[in-house]
């Protein structure tokens, strides 16, 4: 399993590389030449949203209690850390390996394998939150094509490039028994029903009362995105943030 992720690691850098070859030369732009087919795809998501994420979130959130759901919310962040300490190591961002390593080993131990937050409950920093996309675009890969792709929404082709290799370089998925899979898949699906529900109010927003809602989420997605993005490579290379507002 290690030496296929590495294979996909190699092919979606290679991938990466590519894509920069016909990327715009400005940073700040919107690159979306392929406007028609995600307006298309958009449409699907936005009716997949409607008739089912939507009503399965409401009927979450009044069904699961809040104390359940912040645990379910608290495991699946737990788990996501040792991928965020990979990426922050290859980042060079060292301040932030440490610190998310010491939040895994305290949650995953005192917290009950990270039901409880034991670590924002004694004061420790906040998880820094952070993936292979952001590696990327440490590494001076450009974001691409903007995408919008079906179920996980908007995307950069940078970032769709980083979450294939974030998925099969996942430390607990490698390290693990394969039976684990059937618990994180599942309880990776039920976090993301339950943020649903708990930005019902923004989300409706977007997509269901601006006046053309493709546009209000690409224009959303990729502010929030370049600045995450920015503020990252900044810290960790000291380089020119093209982002910067």
């Amino acid at each position: 399993m290690i030496h296929f992720s590495l294979r996909v690691l190699v092919s979606v850098t290679a991938l990466a590389v590519l894509s920069a070859c016909s990327t715009p030369p400005s940073s700040t732009a919107i690159y979306d030449p392929d406007e028609a087919a995600n307006r298309k795809v958009h449409n699907f998501n936005k009716a997949l949203d409607r008739n089912l994420v939507a009503p399965v979130a409401r009927g979450y959130g009044k069904t699961v209690p809040l104390q359940a759901d912040r645990a379910i919310s608290n495991v699946a962040a737990n788990l996501a850390i040792p991928g965020e300490i990979i990426n922050s190591f290859l980042q060079f961002n060292m301040e932030d390996v440490i610190t998310n390593t010491i939040r895994f080993a305290t949650n995953t131990i005192l917290g009950v394998g990270g039901i409880f937050d034991t670590a924002t409950l004694i004061g420790m920093e906040e998880d820094v939150e952070t993936d292979f996309g952001e590696t990327l675009a440490v590494y001076g890969f450009p974001e691409g094509r903007y995408l919008e792709v079906p179920v996980y929404g908007p995307r950069t082709e940078r970032e769709t490039y980083g979450i294939v290799v974030d998925f099969f370089l996942d430390p607990v998925g490698n390290f693990l028994p394969s039976s684990s899979r059937k618990v994180t898949f599942p309880l990776y699906v039920v976090d993301k029903v339950g943020d649903r529900n708990e930005y019902d109010d923004a989300i409706n927003g977007i997509l269901y009362e601006s006046e053309d809602s493709y546009v209000a989420a690409r224009s959303l997605y990729l502010q929030n995105r370049r600045f995450k993005i920015g503020s990252s490579a900044d810290n960790l290379e000291d380089l020119e943030d093209p982002y910067a507002n």
